[in-house]
């Protein structure tokens, strides 16, 4: 047994082993203090400590320990140059030296010939320290050195690299030279990261998210990226698949190997394995990350040298080793160097320290380190872990003293640090990340509703306000990333609808909100797709949040069109956020449909709506990427009565489209149908069945054998009312009524033709496209499945409330009450019992299958017992309709405008009505007729209004006119009935001086509402 060796040390004690001395030497900071961070190169070290002047030592071949002479040293000297720098971070590359001071500026020195310096002079060696040029403004936080690049991360969370890009390790781009002067890392924009890492020929950051990504070499699997397609050069930083599920906290890379520590602190490594530093046999062919075992507990911190892979295990206080480090050549000499596990060598144990603890480790080619503190009680198991410096980002004491701030230099100072943040996506970003809890599957990463009420408070101090505009107008919505295919990149996007700053109108063209459409618009498939997902899984007053800005924003977009003309113009800015508003309609599943309604949309329905729609069909509408906005494509924020008068101007473009003559001139062209009462559905079927596709989409004239007024539009009206009276009847046998009163439904064995479904599916597309509404007892169901919306149960309670009902009750029961209702996988349903899975008589529904058993019956019930004849139907209507245009309605919106309004609002109907020449509201006459009819029943009104109108029921609120016009004829007598003029509601009504009289007379056109005569 080797003698017992135990440290008793302070905190300026710190640990060393080289490969001259692999024994650990416990030394003394001296006058410097605390040893705060070590660094080595292939044959040199950097000590900074607690004093912040910088130590150097070894070799100095390239100028790489900062001394004015070339001499190499063995033991540690300052570096004079730096001295009134204040140093806070030092790195060392194979053979040079990178020192950060407190300002965030960087200095260089030693090995030079690629550029790894970055002070834009290639030279071998350089003997001084040299400053690197930074953008203005730009504070570096941390630096890694590879063996001839460098990374560096500044505050507001932009990474530059320099230096040698042989391999690709720079993640600039494809065919990049090496670079002699700091670049931006345009991959890693927008990206919140913790910490930047380089290899001999690779790197890697580390997102706050715990997202790993990589670069450079992978010649032997150091980017943890394997398979047949793994590429050996990367040349643009990439998201490390293999690496997301491990919870990553921090990454160190060797020259040709990387280890990364996980949350739970286990030690992961992949790559080059030549010298045991992934620790499992050098002969294995695994690539790809492996757990290190035998490390004898969770690990708090890693370090990566060389060749070697260095762990502190904070409960059981050891620092160990795996792989060939400068303290294990190839024969060990020092007792206990080899552990129980092999590959695993033991350096620092707790029993070796005596009121000491380690406080950090430090690893390289050179030399390993590792710091100390003091502890007072020696079975202390604290964690020591690496704190890294990190990018700005705002927090609550902080947004507290950017509010109290009064006088100038406090004022100065947060005006500093809120223009960093909010002039990068990163630290707005960093700033609402929240943990994920184990298992948690949303991938919403940042705390929206914090965000909210953080914007919120800031938005109500003028300046900051102003300032906070000012910086996203000049930075972050300018640099929006858009193009970005990393995720974490993009949570910007979720962020900015949440700041009320977002909706300044100042200066609409330049609108912080339609420069953010804009970045939406030009994203590419893949990051557009997560954000899409991001939108789907937002609550609700985050997704309305969003809506509500650009809302605003196509508000303030419509006032700045003052003339019809306009329209005609490129309007590239509102085309942008109404095309956004649709794709966040399109996914949407969380607000009502009314909330994406903008109302002043209408006040721009101008009748050069209809000129771009003929100029899109007859193919000279501008290309897509031209900012003419075609309303037609946005329907969804309309309301109703502008959603059909835009489907009528699409039908009336189409017809002009179709219809013109060669010589250019415009023909008016109907399709006209002659009928006999008598034989309506038959006359009319027939003529339809023999009409052309394109003349089923002209405007619909019907003419009555034998009547007059042949081609009032009320005619057209009456036709519809009683050939859909006739056809829906349930003694006409072409539809099934499950109950008494109940809607009506496709039949599983129709005793008509196919045929005949296709051309009630026709007539229901004409009724609709004439603007003729009916009445049609179809459910709700009907219109979901013409617009593709899955039916569910409650569309069956619609159609068949008890059985509807029974379903609902087999859902409610209690455990193990389903299996005393002894059902079976079948159905009865239109006089038939069905099996719903083959051989379902004999499958019982219990407890596990229920919801599958319910979810049949309902897709029987509306789908499959009705495939054929609905198919047809579906064909008819859309042979009509503009499948496009409908498809952008709501099934209930589809509804209203096939069936309109059943139930009329009598009174309004009255103060709607107007009166012309003797007539007058206070007019005897008129007023014993509002007298008279309203005492008649709700069906004498409906008969009455047929009498009218040629239809019993109201149309859309706001699309046309709801009331009766008045006229009182010279030539008619008390003697007369009262006579309508259904195209246009006008009622000639003598004047009646009783009330006998004028009931008398409404009882007649209530009774003989039918028919046209001279």
């Amino acid at each position: 047994m080797r003698e017992s060796r135990r440290w008793q040390g302070c905190a300026e004690m710190y640990f060393c082993w080289t490969a001259d001395c692999p024994e650990p030497r416990l030394l003394k900071a001296g006058d410097g203090g605390e040893l705060l961070q070590a660094a080595s190169g292939e044959r040199h070290s950097l000590l900074l400590f607690s004093n912040h002047r910088v130590y150097s030592c070894g070799d100095n071949s390239f100028g790489q320990l900062g001394q004015k002479r070339e001499q190499n040293t063995d033991r540690p000297e300052p570096i004079r140059a730096l001295d009134t720098l204040h140093v806070d971070l030092v790195s060392c590359g194979k053979e040079h030296s990178i020192a950060v001071c407190h300002k965030g500026r960087v200095f260089a020195w030693g090995a030079g010939l690629q550029g790894q310096l970055g002070i834009e002079v290639c030279k071998e060696i350089n003997l001084m320290p040299t400053k690197i040029k930074f953008p203005d403004g730009i504070k570096i936080i941390q630096v890694s050195c590879g063996h001839y690049h460098t990374l560096a991360l500044s505050e507001d969370g932009q990474v530059f690299s320099w230096g040698s890009n042989s391999h690709g390790q720079l993640g600039l781009r494809k065919n990049c030279s090496s670079q002699d002067r700091p670049q931006r890392v345009m991959s890693l924009e927008g990206i919140p990261l913790a910490q930047v890492a380089a290899g001999g020929n690779h790197s890697f950051a580390l997102s706050l998210t715990g997202t790993s990504f990589g670069w450079g070499s992978n010649s032997v699997g150091q980017l943890a990226l394997s398979g047949e397609k793994a590429k050996v050069k990367i040349h643009k930083p990439n998201s490390i698949g293999a690496l997301k599920s491990l919870g990553v906290v921090y990454i160190s890379c060797g020259y040709e190997h990387t280890a990364v520590l996980t949350q739970d602190g286990k030690v992961f490594t992949f790559g080059d394995n030549s010298s045991g530093q992934l620790q499992h046999s050098p002969q294995s062919e695994r690539r790809g990350p492996q757990l290190v075992e035998g490390l004898g507990g969770p690990v708090s911190m890693i370090e990566c040298g060389s060749y070697h892979t260095l762990a502190y295990v904070y409960t059981t206080r050891q620092v160990v080793s795996v792989g060939r480090g400068p303290s294990l050549p190839s024969n060990p000499t020092h007792q206990e160097a080899q552990a129980e596990n092999p590959g695993v060598t033991r350096l620092l144990s707790a029993k070796d320290l005596v009121n000491i603890q380690v406080k950090d480790i430090f690893a390289g080619a050179y030399a390993n380190f590792a710091t100390t503190h003091q502890v007072s009680d020696p079975r202390s198991t604290s964690v020591s872990m690496k704190i890294l410096p990190e990018i700005n980002r705002i927090n609550q004491s902080l947004v507290e003293k950017w509010i109290a701030a009064r006088r100038n230099k406090e004022r100065e100072e947060a005006k500093r640090e809120i223009s960093t943040i909010f002039s990068s996506s990163a630290c707005l970003t960093a700033s609402f990340l929240k943990k994920r809890d184990p298992g948690e599957k949303n991938f919403i990463d940042v705390d929206l509703k914090l965000a909210r009420d953080v914007f919120k408070k800031l938005a109500e101090v003028p300046w900051i306000s102003y300032l906070i505009i000012t910086c996203l107008q000049d930075k972050i919505i300018k640099d929006l990333p858009y193009d970005s295919l990393h995720q974490d990149a993009l949570l910007v996007f979720l962020l900015l609808p949440e700041c009320p700053m977002m909706q300044d109108p100042r200066n609409f063209w330049e609108t912080l909100t339609v420069e953010f459409a804009k970045a939406i618009c030009k994203m590419n498939t893949e990051s557009f797709e997560f954000l899409k997902k991001c939108w789907k899984s937002l609550d609700v007053s985050s997704l309305s949040a969003l809506v509500q800005m650009l809302k605003t924003t196509i508000i303030i977009a419509i006032s700045q069109l003052r003339h019809p003309s306009l329209m005609m113009q490129d309007q590239h800015s509102l085309k942008v956020l109404l095309e956004v508003m649709k794709r966040v309609h399109k996914v949407n599943c969380r607000l009502p449909a009314s909330t994406f309604i903008i109302n002043e949309l209408s006040a721009i329905l101008y009748f050069v709506e209809e000129i771009k729609l003929f100029h899109r069909y007859s193919n000279q509408l501008p290309s897509e990427s031209s900012g003419l906005v075609v309303l037609s494509d946005f329907l969804f924020s309309f309301n109703l009565p502008s959603k059909l008068v835009l489907m009528q101007w699409d039908i009336c473009a189409k017809l002009r489209c179709d219809t013109m003559a060669p010589q250019g001139s415009m023909r008016p062209v109907l399709l006209t149908l002659r009928v006999r009462r008598s034989h309506l559905v038959e006359d009319a079927l027939r003529q339809l069945g023999q009409a052309e596709n394109s003349d089923l989409r002209k405007p619909l004239t019907v003419e009555f054998i034998k009547e007059v007024s042949a081609k009032s539009a009320g005619v057209s009206s009456e036709f519809f009312h009683y050939i859909f009276e006739e056809m829906t009847d349930p003694k006409y046998g072409m539809f099934v009524y499950p109950e008494k009163s109940s809607s009506m439904w496709f039949p599983v064995n129709p005793k008509f033709e196919k045929k005949r479904y296709f051309l009630f599916g026709i007539l229901c597309g004409l009724s609709l496209s004439n603007f003729k509404v009916v009445k049609l007892p179809f459910p709700l169901a009907l219109y979901k499945k013409l617009l593709k919306k899955k039916t569910t149960l409650e569309d069956l309670k619609e159609l068949s409330f008890p059985l509807g009902q029974n379903l609902q009750e087999v859902l409610n029961c209690e455990a193990g009450d389903v299996e005393k209702l002894y059902m079976y996988f079948s159905v009865h349903w239109d006089q038939k019992d069905v099996d719903l899975i083959p051989n379902g008589i004999s499958v019982p529904v219990d407890q596990t299958n229920r919801q599958i058993y319910v979810s049949k019956c309902v897709d029987y019930i509306f789908n499959t017992s009705v495939k054929t004849i609905y198919e047809e139907f579906h064909r008819g209507f859309y042979t009509v309709c503009n499948r496009d245009i409908i498809r952008q309605f709501h099934p209930e919106e589809l509804m209203k405008a096939i069936i309109g309004n059943a139930d009329c609002d009598w009174e309004q109907f009255e103060n709607n009505s107007l009166y012309e020449k003797e007539y007058h509201k206070a007019h005897p006459t008129i007023r014993l007729f509002w007298k008279a009819f309203h005492e008649l029943t709700s069906d004498e009104k409906k008969k009455f209004l047929l009498f009218l109108t040629g239809c019993d029921r109201f149309h859309i609120k706001g699309l046309q006119f709801d009331g009766i016009k008045f006229r009182c004829p010279q030539t008619f007598s008390e003697e007369d009935n009262p006579r309508s003029l259904t195209c246009h509601n006008i009622l000639d009504l003598p004047k009646y001086s009783t009330m006998e009289r004028m009931k008398e007379a409404l009882q007649v056109i209530i009774n003989n509402n039918k028919g046209f005569t001279s």
